[in-house]
């Protein structure tokens, strides 16, 4: 067709080819210019572009192993003979570790530099995945999804951080970066589900070793990447006197619920909806590409709508309200349709309550106590995943998963209590 075109343009033959193989080339040509015309728009330089690169796949690995972490947990309870209370122990393990690499991140790169640092830390969950499906000890286990949460903070840390050194533009870089561990959560079922149909019962440990190939993958980029050092750190003294602003607490409590309840939902959302008999075990784990595709669409929804929503707090307090009805509703239903549209309707309305909470605070927001702000809320991660599988184990899951209705509900108080602060302190003003 194309070949076409050109010659009912051209008189002759000869300038018929001519003519199609310019319009080849510059075709070439302008998707050549296209890719660099992203770069342009992004400010990154021309030394960095290959590192940028780099870190969107790291990103997108990372988002695969998060999620993948709680797609495989029914299979190692299964195949361990767990009970509720220590699979909640194991995957908070997984929290744990993250928890540890956001405090060593800090304190890490600046002893022994970003590039050692960040592969020291990511390469045991090469380790830890592979240890996943070869050891039979339950200490091992919980060590193995530890080693998992300290890449998945040093990642997080070394791409956030660095994406911000190497680009102009930082808004943009950062969305086509989170929109990389959006497609990596969304895809992660998506493999368990592939191995199962081409393997069977042995998918899960081919899911596994699959997510260590690209961690090392990962860790193989790095190694040969030119990461940039981190700055001397600044000698200042440090005031802690945000520890008495409500002003710091009313946003952390809440953001410790919603670390808290979204990372719940990870690791025991899969089992839920296994228990409650609504989905065969090989497709539950789709519930959480469901729940992410929801996240995702509600996220960029929300970084459209951003400079038109004139009243941040009110819209805060819509999307906890509407987060608590659907948990209720989810809970409550008996029906299948309508459980899966409750979960579309959770990710909907938790989409845009994290950076909606740091757009809102008000007072406390020096870099000590934004770092207080995150450490704090990713203890929320660690502390209800094992409570829930505890109660789960003494009435039931589904009485343990009504844990985060009740997380829910604290959230709209806070949410209120926040709302009531930032009106106070603007009144003040």
């Amino acid at each position: 067709m194309y070949k076409l075109s050109c010659t009912q343009e051209e008189n002759s033959p000869s300038r018929a080819t001519d003519g199609c193989i310019e319009r080849t080339t510059s075709d070439l040509v302008q998707k050549k210019l296209s890719v660099r015309s992203i770069f342009t728009r992004l400010e990154i330089k021309p030394q960095n572009q290959g590192l940028w690169a780099t870190i969107n796949f790291a990103f997108v690995i990372n988002g695969i192993m998060v999620i993948m972490m709680g797609v495989l947990l029914p299979y190692i309870q299964a195949e361990h003979s767990l009970s509720y209370t220590q699979s909640g122990i194991v995957f908070s393990a997984h929290q744990l570790g993250t928890f540890i690499a956001v405090l060593a991140t800090g304190v890490l790169p600046y002893l022994i530099g970003r590039k050692r640092s960040t592969l020291l830390m990511c390469g045991g969950a090469v380790v830890g995945l592979l240890m996943i499906i070869a050891v039979h000890n339950l200490f091992l286990l919980i060590l193995a999804f530890a080693l998992t949460g300290i890449c998945r903070g040093t990642l997080n840390n070394t791409c956030n951080v660095t994406t911000a050194e190497v680009s102009g533009n930082r808004t943009s870089a950062m969305n086509i970066l989170h929109s990389g561990w959006a497609f990596g959560a969304l895809i992660s079922p998506v493999i368990v589900l592939a191995w199962a149909q081409a393997a069977g019962a042995s998918a899960w440990r081919l899911a596994s070793v699959t997510v260590a190939v690209f961690i090392g993958i990962v860790w193989v980029l790095f190694a040969r990447s030119t990461l940039p050092e981190p700055p001397p750190k600044e000698k200042r003294k440090l005031s802690m006197s945000f520890l008495r602003e409500s002003s710091f607490w009313a946003p952390t409590i809440l953001l410790f619920l919603y670390v808290a309840v979204e990372t719940s939902i990870i690791g025991w959302f899969v089992f839920y909806f296994i228990d409650a008999g609504t989905l065969p075990r090989g497709l539950a784990g789709i519930v959480l590409t469901i729940h992410w595709s929801m996240m995702t669409i509600g996220r960029i929804c929300i970084a459209v709508a951003a400079n038109r929503i004139r009243n941040k707090n009110i819209a805060l307090l819509v999307m906890a309200i509407a987060t608590t009805i659907c948990f209720a509703g989810m809970i409550l239903s008996g029906s299948v349709v309508l459980s899966i549209l409750f979960l579309l309707g959770i990710g909907l309305s938790m989409a845009g309550m994290y950076p909606t909470t740091v757009a809102t605070m008000k007072g406390a927001t020096s870099p000590v106590s934004l770092g207080f702000t995150v450490a704090i809320s990713g203890l929320g991660g660690i502390f209800l995943p094992s409570i829930i599988g505890a109660v789960a184990d003494a009435r039931g899951l589904a009485t343990g998963i009504s844990l985060l209705l009740v997380g829910a509900i604290i959230m709209v108080i806070v949410v209120v209590w926040h709302c009531m602060i930032n009106r106070r302190d603007k009144s003040h003003v």
